[in-house]
Formats: C-alpha cells, structure tokens, sequence
C-alpha cells in the first residue's frame, strides 16, 4: 500500500509498534492509538488525517501540552489543565490556593450524568441534598453551595434565595449535555460570587463552537423504561472558519421505580462564534429547556417510633394527576479581546427567565407525628403553584501580566452585576381526609379548581468590583492577594390575593470588604505546600427587638494543604486540612420580656476536616477520581434551650464521604474495549427530628465497546448491590420528606461519532 501524509502530523510522536497479526485498519488503529490521527481510503492510496472527534482510542492521555487546557472535550481525561473558578485567574489545579475538583466531559460520559446533582454527587466532599423530589441543593464542608456559575458569570441557586423555599422554584436542574466541564470550589469563595453561605461554588462551562466539522448522535434505553437521545453537531459556518456553530438537542422520556412517576424533558441549545479578528471573538447562544414531570411530592411516612414502615420502593402516596413543568430560557453573549503583552479583556451578558407551574396533592403521616400500625394518615391539601423567575447577569474581566522587580506577575480586574426577580403565587384548599397508606389508591383522588391566593416576591440585586495578583516571589513561591467590594439590596413582598394587603421586608448592605489571601510554594518538581483565607458574607432575613436588621453572617476559610502534579499535569493529587468559622448567626437574645423578633446576631458554627483527592492519569489507559473528605461541625454558642455549644451543627451532613470511580482501556487489537468501576460511601447522618440514615455504600459500573471507527456501545450501572436506602433530605421528620433512593438500575448507549 502507498501512505502519503505530513510530516508535521507526526512530528514528535511514537509508536509501540506492532506485535501479532492484524488486518490493515485494525493494525493502524492500534499504530495511532491515542495519537489523534486516523488512516482515510481504500484500495493502495491512504492517507494520514487528525480525527475530527473523539472515540475510544483517543482516550490515550499524550501530556499536559497536548491535550489538558481549559477544555475538556476530547482530552480523554479525568481532570483539566487550568480553571478560574476560585479567583478568574487561569490556573491549574496545583496553582489554586484552595479545594478545587472538576467533573470533565470523559467522566460524565463514563459515567452516564444527565444532570447536575448526577455530576456533583460525584464531587469530594459535595453531598447533594434533596429539598423535595426534583428540587436540589448542594453542601460542601456542612454549609450550601449558594452560587452557581456559567462560564463564570454568576446567579444564586433558587433554594437559597433567603426567604423562598424551594417549592417556589421556577426551574429544574440543568441538563449536563451542553456542558464541556464542571468546576467545583469547596470553602468560602467570596472573590468570585455574591453573597452566600461558605460552602463553595460551582462553575459550569458550556461546550464551544468548533473549527473542524464534528458530529455525534447518541440513543440510550435504560431501566424503568428511560429513552433519551442526543445529538451533537458542531463546525465552521464558511470558508475561514471565522464564523462557527454548535447545535446540542436531547429528548428524554422515563417513567421511574416509583409507581405512577415519570417525566419527559426536551432541550435545545445553540451557539455562535465569530472572529472580528483573530484577536476578537464574540460568542452568543440560547438554551431552551423544559421537563414536564409527576412529582413525588412527599415521598413516604415513617412510623409513630421513627422507624420504617416497610412500604415498597414503588409506593406513591399522591393524586395520580399530580404534574408540575418546569421550562427555562437562557441567552447570553460573551465578547473576548486578546491585546499585545498578554493581557485579555473579556465582558458576558446572561438572561434566564425560568416558569413553573403545576398542582399536585399528597400524603402526610398526620403532620410530622408519624404513621400507627393501622396505616392511617392525612392528606395534605390541594396545592396550586406559578413561580416565575427573571436573572440577569453580567461580568467584565480584565487580565493580564506585568513586569515588577525583574518577575512577571498576573492580575485580573472585574466587576459583576446580578439582578433577581421572583414573583410565585400560590393557592390552597383544604382537604385533609383520612387514608391508609398500605390501600392508598392514587386513582381516587378527585382532581379540584384551586384559585391563587397569596403572592410572594422576591428581589435581589447585587453589585461589586474585584481585583486579585498573583505575585511570583521567585520561581518556586506564589502569592496571591485580592479582595471584592461589594453591595446588596433585597426586598421580599408578600401580599395576600383576597385582601389586597401586602407587607414588605427590604433589606441592604452596601460596602462590604470581602478579602482573600493564598500562598503557594513549590518545594519540589511535583508537590506544592499551599495555605490561603478567603471570606464571604450574607445578609440576614431577622430583625432584632428594633426592627433593625441583623448585621451580616460571615464565613471564613481557613486552609492549607499539599498539592502535586505529575506525568506533566495528566495527574493530580491533593491532601487539605481545613476550618470555617461562621458568625453573627441569628440566635435567641435571652431576654425573658422579649415579645417577638427576640434574635440577636451573635451565633457561631465550625466546621472543620481534611480531605485527599487524586484525579487524572495513572498511566496512558488507566483514569481515575477518588475523593474523601472528612468534616465535623458544631454550635459555638448556645442557641435556644434545646440547642447548645458543642451540638452538631450540620447533623443531616455525614462526616465520612468517599467517591471513586476509575475507568482502563484493555490493551486488546483494536483497543475497543473499555471498563469501568467506582462507588459512593457515606457515613450515618440525623436529621434536626431525629431520623437516622444509617452509613450505605453504592456500587456502579460501566463497559463501552467500540464497534467501529464511529461506533461504540456502551453499558453503565449504578447501585448494582441494589441498596435500600433514603437520599439526603435536610428535613426528613416521621410524617413524610423520605424519599428511597434508586434500586438497581441499568442504562445501554449506541453512539456514533464523526
């Protein structure tokens, strides 16, 4: 055969050659394995291109400069080159001062994540907390996760607005397919976010137009009758590349393992990308998402003695025509100049109106006082729901280098602005009737005219600039110094339909200095000893006797750890010890005259642990993530009668969390073959009305098998012990809030690649 190719297309590269025999692509796909480099043709002429996408055999991980930046497509690796998530600088993970984990495009693929509390139920030390069925938040270190972030611009997660509970959220969770990476921040990341609780951040980074033509379609059946497909298509829209688009669609529809739940989602999601010049880049996009679902509202009672009732995992305890949809519009714009000398300046807009409406009805277990022998419980009235929420954001970034005593440093100068809108009625009719939860027939429940009643508001503004330098000591020693000055203004409305009255209850903060200080030092080739303190403040929705209100919560980090990068920044590990201090709590004033809003702000929390984590290459086939984290928190400060100094503070937070998951490439002909294995262990937990959770330990798996060069199949399994258990709700109490965890389940993928 004749091969013709460039030379420059192989320039450095190397193979092991070839041992046995082979036919002649298969004998080539294991000469190019993991180079990016595919033979096209027939007959005696071929020739040598770069693949345009990603299969299996790419997965070979060639070195930090090769593949590992700030994307993670096509990298086929478990961990990235650099992220901003924790100061906007660039940095790689052994740069960043603090606990930083990425879930990249490989894993989420590996392992099936659809959603995001799939991804960061993967994270160290993240532990995903259900607040009703589909509605989640996110606790790292025993405090939430406020903030969340696309590509570095910010909104709150609507779970936190202070005030709203989290049936008044207007939207579900995100859909992972129009994400090339998400980026986790563990501790207070005060620089980087508004206000919030210090228990991190998340950044999800969106997937980006290509220059070279690329194109997956991917269908999957899985358990509980689930069918979900994708489709991917991405390239340059005219002759120079200048002008290039990117289209991601899903449709899911899936019913679940409990009975009369199901839910069907669509998304779409666009993007634009042109080069004024090949200095300046404006990308734009739109994202449209909605999830029409049946909620379970309630979940299960347990009994009078706070044990389990022993009802299925397929019990449903609601109306058979309970509903609620969820639909989200996103658009954005993002705007990129790369100046002479390094310096970059970088500004994005963001709008996401989200809309959720349903009604529904379910079953308590006579309040919170739990279920007798007999069965019998309460129905918790009709419930009628339209939320409504408008978020808008925007960002400009300023970063660059500058020369200082005979070093050159980096500094980044910004500023954000966030408005936030929600505007959620509710209705209500009584109907507490009597049920037996072991004969509750959800058929029966006739459906009824609700009428709204009340309305709530809640307005959210924010404000700040920042700045941050990384000073370069010398070649092994890193300082990093910043701080953000920021205001804030709330209002939350509540106004009764029927009367017409309406109270009001704003609230402000402006000029708030939020510091942030890292260290780092590079003490050998590969490892790092690092130490930072970051703060980060929320304004409180109390009042004191005055009607003044409290001054600010605020968190502070404490941390310092060891990092190290090795086989060229393919792996990562970490080991961190950590504190958090949170004060100015709201807690009873001990005045025993006190009539109403007796609260003064002098509470205290700690939260304090370590954690190790390794993510990245063990050598050119073998991924691997492990995690664990171990925190204890408790009260400073007496609280009330019933909650003292030395309490546990986050007693639904366990105190031992381990996740690993590793994926291998068998070294076979042809190399189509790839497994995968991990688990999920926690330790018991309580909640504030006392029902255990005992500790449980979730296995899963995956194996892919590449038919061809475009065609893989692959397999993933979760919880393949098939355990019985209860996911994390903060406020689990005998009358309802359990919810089962999945059983056993399986999913089969076909993917075709171009």
């Amino acid at each position: 055969m004749a091969l013709i190719y460039d030379t420059r297309l192989t320039e450095g590269l190397s193979s092991p050659g070839l041992h046995g025999q082979y036919g002649l692509y298969e004998g080539f796909s294991h000469l190019l394995s993991g180079t990016g480099l595919e033979l096209v043709g027939s007959g005696n002429n071929f020739q040598l291109h770069r693949r345009a996408a990603l299969t299996l055999e790419d997965t070979q991980v060639q070195g930090a400069s090769a593949n590992l930046g700030a994307t993670t497509e096509h990298s086929g690796s478990y961990t990235t080159g650099s992220m901003g998530v924790a100061t906007r600088l660039p940095l790689s993970i052994r740069e960043t001062p603090q606990s930083v984990s990425v879930v990249t495009r490989k894993r989420m693929d590996d392992q099936g994540m659809t959603r995001l509390e799939d991804a960061l139920a993967q994270v160290t030390g993240v532990n995903v907390m259900y607040e009703t069925a589909d509605q989640v938040r996110f606790y790292s270190r025993g405090f939430a996760m406020d903030n969340v972030q696309e590509n570095g611009t910010s909104s709150s997660f609507q779970g936190s607005v202070p005030g709203m509970g989290s049936a008044e959220a207007s939207s579900d969770s995100p859909d992972m397919a129009l994400y090339d990476h998400v980026e986790v921040l563990r501790g207070a990341s005060g620089l980087t976010q508004g206000t919030g609780e210090p228990g991190g951040t998340v950044n999800l980074v969106r997937k980006s137009p290509t220059r070279d033509f690329q194109a997956t379609a991917s269908l999957s059946a899985g358990s509980w009758d689930k069918y979900r497909n994708e489709i991917d298509v991405s390239g340059a829209l005219n002759d120079d590349g200048s002008l290039r688009g990117r289209v991601v669609t899903v449709y899911q529809d899936n019913q679940s393992f409990v009975d009369y739940v199901a839910s069907d989602r669509q998304l779409f999601f666009g993007t634009l990308a042109y080069d004024f010049s090949p200095d300046t880049t404006l990308t734009t996009g739109y994202t449209w998402q909605k999830t029409n679902t049946v909620p379970n509202l309630y979940g299960v009672p347990m009994s009078k003695d706070h044990a389990s009732l022993g009802l299925s995992r397929s019990t449903f305890l609601g109306a058979s025509w309970n509903n609620m949809t969820y639909e989200k519009n996103n658009l954005f714009a993002e705007l990129e100049h790369h100046f002479v000398d390094d310096w970059t300046l970088s500004g994005s807009l963001n709008f996401t109106g989200t809309h959720g409406d349903g009604q529904f009805i379910g079953t308590f277990g006579n309040g919170v006082a739990g279920v007798g022998p007999d069965g019998t419980a309460r129905l918790n009235n009709y419930i009628h729901r339209d939320n409504t929420g408008d978020q808008y954001a925007a960002n400009l970034n300023l970063t660059g280098k500058f020369s200082l005593l005979e070093h050159m440093h980096e500094v980044v100068l910004g500023a954000d602005y966030q408005r936030e809108n929600y505007h959620n009625r509710v209705g209500t009719l009584s109907n507490t009737s009597l049920v037996n939860v072991y004969t509750f027939d959800p058929s029966a429940i006739a459906e009824a005219e609700v009428p709204y009643r009340n309305l709530y508001r809640y307005d959210n503004y924010q404000r700040a600039i920042y700045a941050a330098t990384r000073f370069n000591l010398n070649d092994d020693l890193k300082l990093i110094l910043g701080g953000r000055y920021s205001s804030f203004y709330f209002n939350s409305r509540f106004k009764n339909l029927t009367t017409g009255n309406e109270t009001r209850s704003p609230y402000s903060e402006n000029g708030t200095l939020t510091p942030y200080g890292g260290l780092v030092w590079d003490f050998t080739e590969h490892l790092s000893w690092y130490a930072s303190y970051t703060r980060i403040f929320k304004p409180q929705n109390v009042v004191d006797e005055t009607h003044s209100p409290l001054k600010p919560i605020v968190g502070a980090n404490y941390e310092t750890g060891i990092k190290g990068s090795y086989l060229g920044g393919e792996l990562n590990v970490s080991a961190a010890v950590f504190r958090i201090i949170q004060e100015n709590r709201a807690i009873d004033n001990g005045n025993p005259g006190c009539v109403e809003n007796c609260y003064e702000a002098t509470g205290k929390v700690r939260s304090q642990g370590w954690e190790m984590e390794v993510s990245g290459a063990l050598n050119e086939r073998w991924q691997m993530y492990s995690g664990y984290t171990f925190t204890r928190s408790e009260y400073l400060d007496d609280v009330s009668d019933t909650i003292k100094a030395g309490d546990p503070y986050s007693q639904w937070f366990p105190k031992h969390l381990l996740r690993m998951y590793t994926d291998y490439r068998l070294d076979t002909p042809g190399e189509r073959w790839s497994i995968g294995a991990g688990l999920t262990t926690q330790s018991s937990t309580d909640t504030t009305r006392d029902i255990y959770q005992g500790g449980y330990t979730l296995f899963n798996a995956n194996v892919a098998y590449r038919l061809d060069r475009h065609t893989t199949l692959s397999l993933v399994g979760n919880n393949l012990g098939d355990k019985t258990y209860y996911i994390p709700v903060s406020n689990r109490h005998r009358g309802g809030n359990n919810f089962y965890g999945d059983p056993r389940n399986a999913t089969l993928t076909v993917k075709w690649v171009y």
